[in-house]
């Protein structure tokens, strides 16, 4: 029958029909792009909820945003729901588009709408539950994770928007109708380069200020400016405590001067930005060496048993480390144990033999490898006897 035809009450159930199928198909196309696996149990007893035979649990969000778009949009088709990828940075990509539309110069007015149609549908709606697990937008959901990107969804009525997929986009027809009042298809357009192009935006913009562009405000002009300051003393750097006088009019009461004895500090010239320390202003202390004399008790002491007399080496204002040779505790009599020659080999580096060797003459050489040939020969037989031994022995195995 046509569709001027067709009675009030298969109108009505078309219209129903429809309006049903472009909802349970968005909830299918969202529910797809979750990231994670769908389970529906059989239900045996159908009641009037369980549209097109499936068991599709709505989404209350999905829902309320295509009944939104249907009744904002002025008709109810064409219905698309985009698919987009956002990545943490705010990128964002379209990767497909699915449009369910009505073609209303292509009719079959003998098609049945409570039955043929409907049935019809359902099989739509199976085709899509398979077809949104092969595009490659599928793949990418299972991967989604906050720290990487994640997936969405927009849903509009309207001509699809094509010119968002990129170049190269694939377009997909995933099964399609026949009514008495038109052809429904659902179809499919996805991307195939997957490809980020950033978006300029208004605040991702660089501000820029009126003295960006000037050479004596730049970072580079400002270090060499105060590369002077930086490399100044560390006793200009030191913070005074309360009530107490300028460091450099401090003197003490040997005369010396709070510079000076920083410049006395070990390892100074770490602290002073490569810059040699300053010699002080009064010389040096002379050396002092601590010993005993051989008529002292303690000499006496040290010779009855046996130990050496530890002498402390000089030791200047300067020296940054000193080094003081102790007694060893139970140690014996002897002074040249082998603990005691192992340390004095050992205390300094052995000298090369390559360069205090004398060069051996040509003679000596040959004197050399005459010897050893007359030391073969002499050992002949007892060669001879090994080789006999082993030949001996190869035989046996």
């Amino acid at each position: 029958m046509a569709s001027n035809k067709l009675s009030a009450q298969d109108k009505k159930d078309l219209d129903k029909f429809t309006k049903f199928l472009a909802l349970k198909s968005a909830q299918i196309i969202v529910q797809s792009r979750l990231g994670e696996k769908i389970n529906t149990k059989c239900n045996p007893e159908t009641s009037g909820q369980d549209w097109f035979n499936l068991a599709i649990n709505d989404l209350p969000e999905v829902l309320a945003q295509a009944k939104s778009a249907m009744t904002n949009g002025g008709s109810r088709l064409p219905l698309c729901v985009e698919i987009s990828l956002r990545t943490v940075e705010g990128d964002m990509m379209i990767l497909e588009t699915w449009c369910v539309g009505v073609s209303p110069e292509i009719t079959d007015p003998s098609v049945r709408v409570t039955y043929t149609v409907y049935n019809r549908m359902g099989i739509l709606l199976k085709s899509l539950v398979s077809v949104t697990r092969v595009t490659p937008a599928y793949k990418l959901s299972r991967r989604q994770g906050p720290d990487s990107y994640v997936i969405c969804y927009r849903i509009y009525v309207g001509e699809p928007q094509l010119h968002s997929l990129g170049e190269g986009y694939n377009q997909v027809r995933v099964g399609q109708l026949s009514t008495p009042v038109g052809t429904i298809h659902l179809s499919v357009a996805y991307r195939t380069k997957m490809t980020i192009s950033p978006q300029p935006s208004k605040e991702t913009s660089i501000m820029l200020k009126s003295d960006h562009f000037r050479t004596d405000f730049s970072p580079k002009y400002t270090r060499s400016n105060n590369s002077d300051e930086i490399s100044s003393s560390l006793s200009e750097t030191i913070k005074m405590g309360a009530f107490a006088e300028g460091m450099k009019n401090c003197v003490g009461g040997n005369g010396r001067t709070a510079d000076d004895d920083l410049s006395d500090m070990p390892f100074m010239s770490l602290l002073t930005n490569g810059k040699p320390s300053m010699p002080p202003a009064s010389p040096p202390d002379p050396p002092q060496t601590l010993h005993h004399t051989d008529n002292s008790p303690a000499s006496q002491e040290d010779s009855d048993n046996g130990n050496l007399t530890p002498t402390c080496p000089s030791v200047t204002s300067h020296d940054d480390f000193i080094m003081v040779d102790l007694k060893t505790p139970f140690a014996g009599s002897n002074a040249n144990t082998d603990l005691g020659l192992f340390y004095r080999e050992c205390q300094s580096a052995p000298p090369l033999q390559g360069v205090n060797a004398r060069e051996r003459t040509v003679a000596e050489q040959v004197g050399d490898l005459t010897r050893q040939l007359e030391a073969f020969e002499t050992s002949l037989r007892e060669y001879d006897r090994v080789i006999t031994e082993l030949c001996h022995v190869d035989n046996n195995n």
